[in-house]
């Protein structure tokens, strides 16, 4: 596009990218008009920096192309009262419309008119910005202003929450106000965006998308940095992310607050009680409401988060401006998660506590490798009888791989060290090498998950095979688990042959992604990894030996078994074997090196120790194939709750309880609730 002869208007658009669809909404109420008898009102929210007055000025150009009257108000330009917007208002309207003289009576009542008058010859936009502060206007604009509009008006507003509370109470608002908020741009649009301002570098680009998470002011300050930086005079990260840090933090002019929004900075998720143990204080109630009211804080699975470039740009500042503060809630931090793994060692189901640890004491490689804010909508299913075939279908085709290689690339955020991943065609095939997957599936049904997307297709292949009685004979012969059982001792094979039910540990024969450059396959191979390295078992993996894997696997904590190296998996390059151990009282060791290594002193917390007698907390080797939700389940279950008593107190519907008991049962081998009473009681 030839931009040289544009007009200012069509300047600003050519530089605004992936806003496609909310104007698209806009555009609809525009055309449909309002609701027979009521104004149509359309809200958009969003944080600080978003982009929500830059939207507003987009919807102005569309409704001025469409012929309709749009008048903007911002809330600062007047006296917040009835009278002063009303004032703003008319002053507005007479200057943009010449045809209004004659008009008469006190301010109100000449907006009312003049808006009728004008409504008459076709559509008025009444836009007003930075809604949420008119809150002490909000019940008279709703129950007097813009219900007296014609129906023909639009109404378009934008702030920084949601409308809630009286809006969404009276069934009338409900059906005329339409709300959705305004996100921040993708991977796409940001390099899109780059591209257009002048950034070709890719690495660049892609390190520029990862710091500013898409958010748009961030994002036009970096842009505006690396354009200066080309002349010659660089303007330092540091200067744009303090920028779009004094905008957030205009919300929190109280000391005693900030300093917990600091707190909840070194945190992905947080509550009350985690925030009292980070501080060492107790957080108070009012303290905390004051905190989830605020515009970049949203409630979330695992309780609240702080929006995350606020969460990251507050905790760049605070590493600034107080290092050693922010070394020590670090510390607190990471030994609380250490503590948590410690805890949930027994469980199959400590990979979110385990990916928290390693936000703090993780290497830069995989800081690089995975999102700091991961959103994917990719799952890893286990495979049936049916969907074997799909297994079968990607290894095949991964195995007689003829097109390119691949690559990708990570950037730390921290550091800024970017990490190729390179995978020849070679690699591709060599990474599942001899692999028989019906072979496997009869082994054991649950060693095959495929990570599939929304739409079902396969987007990477995990083959991870449990040490025990019934795989050590297959292992023995597989050419790439083979290695390391020939470099054990007699005396630690036997260690390994346990019975079905509790494996010793598992060997990840193949971890493949189908697009190593996608981030989100990334993120979910990663966390997929974290779910087994502290759970308490032996973990051996051998990958195809690329220079990538050679970085990532010490970054986990594996460490390589020299007499267990071998030429397997083409015939030629040398592969590593890797084995982390956490068994017993190993993990505590592990986690103790891990920490110590971040230059963190971790003990272990009698607080959050698991107790030696009793409950659930030490499983036996009967309960140990049981998840940490399907324990939850059995012991309220045990307590006498009925399905839709346990579903009220999990907070999950009582579908979800009846499948964690099916499984409870088929994994325990019982039929009933009064077997499975006998077994827990047992046990």
């Amino acid at each position: 596009m030839m931009i040289g002869h544009l007009s200012f208007a069509d300047l600003e658009r050519h530089y605004i990218v992936g806003r496609d669809e909310e104007l698209g909404r806009f555009r609809t109420v525009l055309s449909r008009g309002g609701w027979p008898g009521h104004a149509s009102f359309l809200h958009v929210y969003g944080t600080g920096g978003v982009g929500k007055s830059t939207y507003l000025r987009l919807c102005r150009s569309e409704a001025e192309r469409a012929g309709a009257c749009f008048i903007l108000l911002d809330t600062p330009d007047f006296v917040h009262t009835e009278r002063g917007f009303a004032e703003a208002l008319l002053q507005q309207l007479k200057e943009r419309f010449s045809d209004l003289d004659g008009l008469s009576g006190p301010p109100l009542e000449q907006c009312e008119s003049a808006i009728r008058r004008l409504s008459q010859s076709g559509r008025v936009v009444l836009a007003l910005d930075t809604f949420e502060q008119m809150q002490d206007l909000e019940t008279w604009l709703r129950e007097r202003f813009l219900s007296s509009l014609p129906e023909t008006t639009i109404v378009l507003t934008a702030g920084r929450r949601p409308l809630k509370g009286d809006w969404l109470l009276s069934p009338v608002w409900r059906r005329k106000l339409a709300q959705f908020e305004l996100t921040h741009l993708d991977q796409t649009d940001c390099h899109r965006y780059l591209t257009r301002c002048g950034s070709y570098d890719e690495v660049v680009n892609e390190r520029i998308w990862r710091l500013t998470k898409g958010h748009p002011l961030t994002l036009s300050l970096a842009a505006a940095a690396q354009s200066y930086d080309e002349r010659g005079s660089f303007a330092k990260e540091a200067d744009w992310f303090e920028e779009a840090a004094a905008l957030w933090l205009r919300e929190v002019p109280d000391p005693q607050l900030r300093t917990v929004v600091e707190a909840a900075s070194i945190l992905r998720h947080f509550d009350q009680e985690l925030l009292s143990y980070l501080l060492e204080e107790n957080v108070p109630g009012d303290v905390f409401d004051r905190l989830t009211a605020l515009s970049f804080v949203s409630k979330s699975k695992r309780g609240w988060q702080l929006h995350d470039l606020m969460r990251e740009t507050t905790s760049a500042r605070l590493r600034a401006r107080a290092p050693k503060l922010y070394k020590r809630l670090c510390g607190r931090a990471a030994g609380y998660y250490a503590d948590a793994v410690l805890e949930s060692a027994s469980r199959s189901d400590s990979g979110w506590e385990v990916r928290e640890l390693f936000r703090y004491v993780g290497p830069d490689v995989l800081r690089a490798l995975s999102s700091e804010t991961p959103r994917s909508s990719l799952y890893w299913e286990t495979l049936t009888e049916t969907t074997l075939g799909d297994a079968i279908a990607y290894i095949d085709c991964r195995q007689n791989w003829t097109e390119d290689g691949q690559s990708g690339m990570g950037v730390d955020p921290e550091t800024g060290a970017a990490f190729q991943i390179e995978y020849t065609a070679e690699a591709i095939r060599g990474n599942v090498t001899r692999l028989d997957a019906r072979q496997v599936f009869e082994l054991d049904p649950e060693a095959i998950k495929l990570l599939r997307d929304q739409e079902g297709q396969a987007r990477g292949l995990a083959v991870v095979i449990p040490f025990h009685e019934g795989t050590l004979a297959f292992m023995e012969k597989d050419p790439i688990c083979s290695p390391y059982l020939r470099s054990l001792k007699p005396e630690e094979k036997r260690k390994l042959q346990t019975p079905r039910h509790r494996p010793s540990g598992w060997f990840i024969r193949v971890l493949d992604c189908w697009d190593v450059s996608d981030p989100d396959v990334r993120d979910e191979t990663i966390d997929f990894i974290f779910s087994y390295i502290c759970s308490g078992g032996l973990v051996v993996c051998s990958p195809y030996p690329t220079e990538i894997a050679r970085k990532t696997y010490p970054g986990f904590g594996f460490s390589a078994v020299e007499s267990a190296a071998h030429r397997n998996h083409e015939g030629r390059t040398e592969a590593p074997t890797y084995a982390l151990d956490t068994r017993g009282d190993k993990l505590r060791g592990f986690l103790e090196a891990m920490l110590r290594r971040a230059g963190l002193d971790w003990q272990p917390s009698a607080r959050r120790e698991p107790e030696a007698n009793g409950g659930f907390e030490r499983q036996s080797a009967v309960l140990h194939p049981l998840t940490k939700r399907e324990l939850e389940v059995a012991e309220l279950v045990l307590a006498g709750l009925s399905n839709g008593e346990v579903a009220r107190k999990l907070f999950v519907s009582e579908a979800t309880v009846k499948k964690h008991l099916r499984a409870v049962y088929d994994k325990l081998g019982v039929h009933s609730r009064v077997q499975l009473a006998r077994i827990l009681i047992k046990e």
